[in-house]
């Protein structure tokens, strides 16, 4: 399918049932991206691993009984690692205990709110179980509203191994490393179904999304897939594109279901902001005192970690990525700035230039980073847009972060 236009340019069996395996994974992660979005999780919250969680079998992210990991860990485990046990121990945190059935319940509800009327889950990882079917066009269907709702995932989906407790994981998708524009999304294996995979891939502003179920093995899932690609990308670029027909799709709520609110943790402080870099539009008048008080530093110690900042910026400015447009040195500096959201975010650079603002947004997700591109408006100066990461729960997570940032000289996340 052609996310941009909805329209269907190949398929075959698409309404057959087929038990989804780890492409179920994709829906454990659209409800944690729901739960982030309505401050129900917070990228660093703290996550206790039961020994349930451990047991899981298949593919694992390698946790521990009695381990503490936090949600950011957790979803690369189960975008890379394809981690059974990392689901599970998501699914229980988000269920308020030990089990994980209201997360199972919210999944089905999700399900059929985006109109995905041939699937069942039994489970928040795939695994073999009684009845938990779906098919080709419902995973068309959860994958296109996941990626236009949530396209920072790719982020994690893009990476090609993942490292945890010493051990080294390796995405399973084939064709990150040997297909032209790919990068995402999800495989998936159980003897019943066979190989399974959503893939998607951007050229240019094309980004196609396939669906390949019940492949003979995991060569021949990549075949085909690089089959179904080169044919969808070739027929985007004729002059005037037919497809078969326009998927029928649900508009979601935008909300985490019911039978999960309820049994959800919740943040202080509001609504927790999406990682996006996506630029946000620059506040009315009434809003801009209050915006500019919250970015201010509020402490002496504050000031003291802006003016060290801004001290190493300049050791850094030889390796700054060769866009950066900084308005003010003390708007370029890498400092720790009280959100008006209550957590706290650094500053990593400022642009008079959005796109070079989103560009090095964009630079700092593939990193893996949690980013967003704030447009501000200050009196005398002009609009610039500042690239903040974050946001974190307290000023020692931002610290430790913006330390590794300025002694590194560039940007990791492991």
């Amino acid at each position: 399918m052609d996310l941009s236009t909805g329209h269907i340019l190949y398929e075959q069996n698409a309404d057959d049932q087929i038990p989804p395996a780890s492409l179920t994974k994709i829906i454990t992660l659209y409800l944690a991206y729901e739960a982030l979005q309505e401050n129900r999780l917070n990228y660093t919250d703290t996550v206790l691993v039961s020994r349930e969680a451990t047991q899981e079998s298949g593919s694992r992210m390698s946790l521990k009984p009695g381990e503490r990991v936090i949600i950011r860990e957790l979803m690369k485990g189960i975008a890379v690692a394809s981690g059974n046990d990392a689901c599970v121990a998501l699914a229980q945190h988000l269920s308020g205990g030990g089990t994980t059935q209201p997360f199972v319940e919210a999944m089905n509800k999700k399900a059929h709110e985006l109109g995905m009327t041939g699937t069942t889950f039994k489970n928040p990882n795939g695994l073999p179980a009684d009845g938990q079917l779906t098919t080709a066009r419902d995973m068309l269907k959860l994958s296109a509203s996941y990626l236009r709702r949530f396209p920072q995932s790719l982020t994690f989906h893009s990476m090609t191994s993942y490292v945890h407790n010493n051990h080294n994981h390796h995405n399973a998708n084939r064709l990150l490393n040997s297909y032209d524009g790919v990068d995402g999304l999800k495989t998936g294996y159980v003897q019943a179904s066979g190989y399974n995979n959503v893939v998607t891939a951007k050229r240019g502003d094309q980004r196609i999304i396939a669906v390949v179920l019940g492949a003979r093995n995991a060569g021949s899932r990549a075949a085909i897939t690089s089959q179904l690609l080169n044919m969808s990308f070739a027929k985007v670029r004729e002059s005037s594109p037919q497809g078969l027909a326009v998927l029928e799709e649900k508009r979601p709520r935008g909300l985490l279901p019911a039978v999960l609110t309820a049994h959800a943790p919740v943040q202080n402080g509001g609504p927790a902001p999406m990682v996006s870099i996506a630029p946000i539009p620059a506040p009315k008048a009434a809003a801009q005192q209050v915006m500019a008080a919250a970015l201010q530093p509020e402490t002496a110690e504050l000031r003291a970690a802006q003016r060290l900042a801004d001290s190493k910026m300049n050791q850094l400015a030889q390796t700054a990525d060769a866009s950066a447009e900084p308005v003010a040195k003390s708007q370029s500096s890498m400092v720790q700035r009280k959100t008006s959201k209550g957590g706290f975010a650094i500053q990593e650079s400022s642009f008079q230039s959005r796109e070079k603002a989103e560009k090095r947004a964009r630079h700092l997700v593939r990193k893996g980073l949690p980013v967003k591109v704030v447009a501000t408006k200050l009196d005398g100066k002009g609009r610039f847009y500042r690239v903040l990461v974050g946001p974190y729960a307290s000023a020692e997570d931002a610290r430790k972060t913006r330390d590794k940032l300025l002694d590194r000289g560039s940007v990791t996340v492991e």
